[in-house]
This record gives C-alpha cells, sequence and structure tokens, in this order.
C-alpha cells in the first residue's frame, strides 16, 4: 500500500474515532443533565397521570413526580424508568436535550413511552386516556410539546420500573414518535452501521478496535449514573454488534403496515395529478409580460431557467430580470390553478411532516427574526403574515414573552396553531382581503420570506400599512437576487425556490417602494438574516441527481432497485454535504462583506 493511501486510510479512521469519541460527550453531558425525582415528603399537588399499558406506577412515584412537576412549574412530565433498556436509552438521550429542552419551544416532544404526569386539562385536550398503549403515549408527548412548548419536560424516576411489554412495542413506538420521518431515521441509522463496518473493513489491525470502541459505547455512556443506569447494560454491550442492526432489521419489518398505508395513499393521489397533467401544463401559466411588474420597462433580459428541484414536478419556469431596476421576476407566472398544482403536497399533505421537521431545527433562525425589534420598542399585538404552522411566533415568545401573536395564512395550518395554543387568533385568506378587518390593530407585522410568494407585492405592502397602528414597525425579510451565490451556483442557488418564488427584489428596490408607501425604513440587516448557500446547493444537486420516486406526479410507483440507488447515492453525497456545510461555516463571518448573504431584512416604521 502506498504512503498516501496508507495516510488517507489512518485519516479516516481518526475521524471515525473522533465522532464516536464526540457523540460519547454529547450523550454524557446529556445524560448529567437528566434530572431524578426525590421523595415526596410534603402535601401531595395536584394533576393527573397517563400510564401504560403493562407499566406499574406506585403513589410513591406519583405524588414524586407531581411534586417536580409543581416545583418546576411544568405542564408535562415525561417519567423516564432508571432501569430502561440501552436501546431506548440512547434513543431518549439522542432526541431529548434535558438542559435546552424547554427553551427549545420548537423540538419534537419525546417520552419513554411509560407515564407521563400532566395537567389533567393538558390530557384531556390531547385526548390521552389515563391508561393508553405505548405508541399512543409516544404520539400524544408530541401534541404535548406542542400545546405547552415552553413547560415540558423528564426526569428519571427510580420507582419506575421498565416494563417488558413497552419494550416488545419498541418498533411502533418508533413509528408514533416518528410518523413519515421514520424513513430517513432508519436510512441514517442504517449509514451510520455501514459506515462502521466500511471503516473496519479498510483495515483489519483497526477492525477489532474500532468495533470494541463501538460496542463499549453505552457503558462509557452510562458508566457513573446515579439516575438512569440500563438493566441490560452489559448484555448490550456485548451483542451491540449484532443486536443493533438486528433492531433496524426488526423496525424496517413491523413497520411496513405503515409505509404500506403512506403508499396507498400515493396512488389515490396519484389518479387526480394524471387527471391535472393529462392536459398539459399549459394551463398553470399566464401569458409572458413582455414588461417590468416592478417598474414598468421593457428592457428584459432571461436571467434562469430552472425545474423543480425540490418536489420534481414536471414543468420548465423562466425568471427575467428588468435591465431598468434589477427586479427578477417569474415569467409567464403561474397561473391560480398552476399555484394550486406546484402548492399542493409542496408544504402540506404528503409533505408535511418533513417540511415541519425542517422549521423544527431552526430556533436560532426564528430568535434572529424575533430580535430584529428589540432595538424598535415592545410591539404589545404582532401579526406574523404567511405564519404557515407558527413556528415564528411560538419561538418567538422566548424573546417576547408578553406579546400577543396572531397569524395569517392560506393553508390550515394557522388554525391548527390557534387550536393548539401558539397563537392567540388565526386567520386564514388574503392578506388584502382581509386587511380591511384588520385595519390598526398592530404594533408589528412580519412578512419573513413570504413577500417572494406573492402574487401582487404592492398590495401585500399597502395591507401591511393598514393593518399596522401609526408607530408600528414592518419586518420584511426576502431572498437577495443580488447575492453572489445567486449567480455562481446558478438554478441551484437556494433562494430561487421555483416554481413558488414569483418575485425577487434588490434591496433599493423594496426600500424605495416603502417609503413610497408612506413607510420608514429603519433598519436594514443581511448577516443576520442570510447565510451562504452551499450546503442547501449540494443537497438540491444531489435531490436533482438521485430524485425522490415516491411522489403521486411520477408516472408510476418507484421499484426496490430504484430506492437502493437513491439511498446509495444520498450516502455517497454525504462527504460533499458535510464539506459544504464546513464551508458555510468558514464563509459566515465574512458573508456580508463578500456579498453572499442568501437573504436581507428591513424594518420599517409606518409613518
Amino acid at each position: 500500500m502506498s504512503p498516501r493511501r496508507r495516510w488517507i486510510r489512518r485519516l479516516v479512521h481518526a475521524a471515525v474515532l473522533g465522532l464516536l469519541a464526540a457523540d460519547t460527550a454529547q450523550l454524557r453531558r446529556r445524560l448529567a443533565a437528566l434530572p431524578v425525582l426525590r421523595e415526596q415528603l410534603g402535601p401531595a399537588h395536584e394533576g393527573a397521570v397517563a400510564v401504560a399499558e403493562g407499566v406499574t406506577l406506585t403513589a410513591a412515584t406519583m405524588a414524586a413526580a407531581q411534586a417536580h412537576r409543581h416545583r418546576e412549574q411544568l405542564a408535562s412530565l415525561d417519567l423516564v424508568p432508571a432501569d430502561l433498556p440501552t436501546a431506548q436509552a440512547l434513543d431518549l438521550l439522542r432526541e431529548v436535550d434535558p438542559a435546552t429542552c424547554r427553551l427549545d419551544r420548537l423540538t419534537a416532544g419525546r417520552t419513554a413511552a411509560h407515564a407521563i404526569a400532566a395537567d389533567a386539562d393538558l390530557l384531556a385536550e390531547v385526548g390521552l386516556s389515563a391508561r393508553p398503549s405505548a405508541p399512543e403515549l409516544a404520539t400524544a408527548a408530541l401534541e404535548l410539546k406542542l400545546h405547552a412548548p415552553a413547560d415540558t419536560a423528564c426526569a428519571v424516576a427510580p420507582g419506575l420500573a421498565a416494563a417488558p411489554a413497552v419494550r416488545a412495542q419498541d418498533a411502533a413506538v418508533q413509528q408514533a414518535a416518528h410518523g413519515p420521518g421514520l424513513a430517513l431515521h432508519l436510512l441514517l441509522r442504517a449509514a451510520v452501521l455501514t459506515a462502521l463496518a466500511a471503516t473496519a473493513l479498510t483495515g483489519r489491525k483497526w477492525a477489532a478496535g474500532l468495533l470494541a470502541a463501538w460496542s463499549a459505547q453505552p457503558l462509557l455512556v452510562f458508566a457513573g449514573s446515579r439516575g438512569l443506569r440500563p438493566a441490560d447494560l452489559p448484555r448490550a454491550c456485548l451483542t451491540r454488534v449484532v443486536a443493533e442492526p438486528a433492531r433496524l432489521v426488526r423496525t424496517l419489518v413491523a413497520t411496513a403496515p405503515a409505509r404500506a398505508e403512506r403508499t396507498a395513499a400515493i396512488a389515490t393521489s396519484r389518479i387526480a395529478y394524471r387527471a391535472d397533467l393529462a392536459a398539459g401544463t399549459g394551463r398553470f401559466f399566464h401569458r409572458p409580460r413582455r414588461d417590468c411588474p416592478w417598474c414598468g420597462s421593457a428592457q428584459l433580459r432571461r436571467r434562469l431557467v430552472a425545474t423543480d428541484l425540490h418536489t420534481h414536478k414536471p414543468g420548465r419556469f423562466v425568471l427575467d430580470e428588468c435591465r431598468g431596476c434589477g427586479h427578477v421576476f417569474q415569467n409567464p407566472r403561474l397561473t391560480e390553478a398552476g399555484l394550486e398544482f406546484y402548492y399542493r403536497d409542496a408544504y402540506d399533505g404528503l409533505n408535511e411532516h418533513a417540511v415541519q421537521s425542517v422549521f423544527a431545527t431552526r430556533r436560532e433562525y426564528f430568535l434572529s427574526q424575533a430580535r430584529s425589534l428589540l432595538r424598535h420598542g415592545k410591539p404589545e399585538r404582532w401579526l406574523d403574515v404567511g405564519t404557515g404552522h407558527g413556528h415564528f411566533c411560538n419561538q418567538a415568545k422566548e424573546i417576547w414573552p408578553q406579546t400577543s401573536f396572531d397569524g395569517l395564512d392560506l393553508s390550515s395550518g394557522v388554525e391548527l396553531a390557534r387550536r393548539r395554543g401558539i397563537l392567540e387568533h388565526a386567520y386564514r385568506g388574503l392578506f388584502p382581503d382581509l386587511a380591511p378587518t384588520l385595519a390598526g390593530r398592530y404594533d408589528a407585522v412580519s412578512m419573513f420570506h413570504y413577500l417572494e410568494h406573492a402574487t401582487d407585492p404592492v398590495g401585500e405592502l399597502r395591507a401591511a400599512h393598514l393593518a399596522l397602528r401609526p408607530g408600528g414597525h414592518l419586518v420584511i425579510e426576502v431572498p437577495d437576487p443580488d447575492c453572489r451565490f445567486s449567480r455562481l451556483l446558478g438554478r441551484f442557488w437556494g433562494g430561487w425556490l421555483q416554481p413558488q418564488h414569483l418575485h425577487m427584489y434588490p434591496m433599493r428596490n423594496l426600500r424605495a417602494k416603502l417609503t413610497e408607501l408612506g413607510f420608514t425604513v429603519v433598519g436594514a440587516q443581511r448577516r443576520e438574516a442570510g447565510a451562504p448557500d452551499l450546503t442547501v446547493a449540494a443537497w438540491l444537486l444531489a435531490n436533482h441527481l438521485a430524485p425522490r420516486a415516491d411522489q403521486p406526479w411520477q408516472d408510476r410507483a418507484p421499484g426496490a432497485a430504484q430506492r437502493v440507488l437513491r439511498g446509495a447515492a444520498l450516502t455517497a453525497a454525504t462527504p460533499v454535504l458535510l464539506a459544504a456545510a464546513a464551508a458555510d461555516r468558514l464563509l459566515e463571518p465574512a458573508a456580508e462583506g463578500l456579498r453572499i448573504c442568501n437573504a436581507y431584512r428591513l424594518i420599517a416604521r409606518r409613518d
């Protein structure tokens, strides 16, 4: 073997061991932050408990749980058996960070699937009975977190024993917790196992050491723990090389019916999509216009021709640029029928879970948006336009706990957010149509990545002016077509997002229009609003080369070979994605100076 190949092999081995060490350290940190219930000596506290079938909960443990809940001012407390099996204990620590779970209002609710102590009214609100099954408890944990995002936590209950009945439902609990996202979860787990096996096979001397280190990881995580210490820890370490792949296979087999249900739903939806596409895509577009919709100039040039790189629906989308003002717009633009077709199953429906899962990981991003008004007063009422499921409003309450948040959207997600208590009021419809009924109600109106979707952007800005009180503030965040990456990355620049993005505004244009409509721009942000886009571009390229085929607008369902090919392609693309993410992180401090921020934010005061 050449010295170069030997050096590369050693580098790979060192990287794998480094990742394993970092993962172990993170798990130990989370374990140390996991509180342990202590015996209740004072008076009993009110509350209810949902206990999974097959689980025994003593009166003493129940009293300790309610006491802890009231002491910590929690609406819901998940009880973790001290002897929870190793595999389930590791899953819990990977998915729940006890130190930050209350601060991160968007993270998914998780449970050890044994018992949950909560306010009686809250359990009733989410429809949880006193004796649910373990999968029902896992489903309820998701809703409990959504209803009480800052008042949900977990704790080890020393008097609660792990139940074999719950362990027997391991696959069903995973399905309930992850829903349609379980397939990706299992794919990542399989990728980790494959990477470990491949690394071990690159050198016989390393193989035994690497597998021994990975097998011993649970012991290193739980060593010295005074709270959570799995009863099967020694056996789990000795058999991990076999037990982990076996658990993966069992989960795949047990959750096959759930995947079959999704396949059936896709097949049913495919009938409607075939009918829509039978007449061609021509009816989805207006006639091309010959002038700029922003300034009226007839000096237009072709900026980009793209396809749908996200969902791969059929169609070809043209973006033109005005030579006079720089406005970029879709030309020809989608008709109402086209908007309905291309938005269907994009953010909701069949892809709702995937999209909402992405939003649930963007706590810091939403906090940055919420902080944009810190220097401009304290809004009492805030309307978020294009709110979706209310993710921004949910997390913004960490910055503005006394502010009343309302949301407006075309989708049913806004009504769901109201039922969960995320929004005070929910408005479903078009903002220009609803604005007269909202006149002068708000101190703040936000449009975060909304205006680029609007068919009538000037009408949207007028609606915001009408809804705001004098002195109130409008916050707008949109992709920046002047970003250098928008040209360097071409159609793989994330900001283009065709065919949903209809208009792209250079900052100077939006500033001038706001002034014309009676606003004063009091703040502009680039680095706070945007970031380099190499990671998104790498993902779009990988998704383009190995597209999802299990979509109803495709002619037929994918075969097993096609699924395996996509999985292999995405696994192979992992190093590229990691390299792109690292490059983004390195470029981020200089992004504004290099003009590679993918978006900008304007804060404008209503005069």
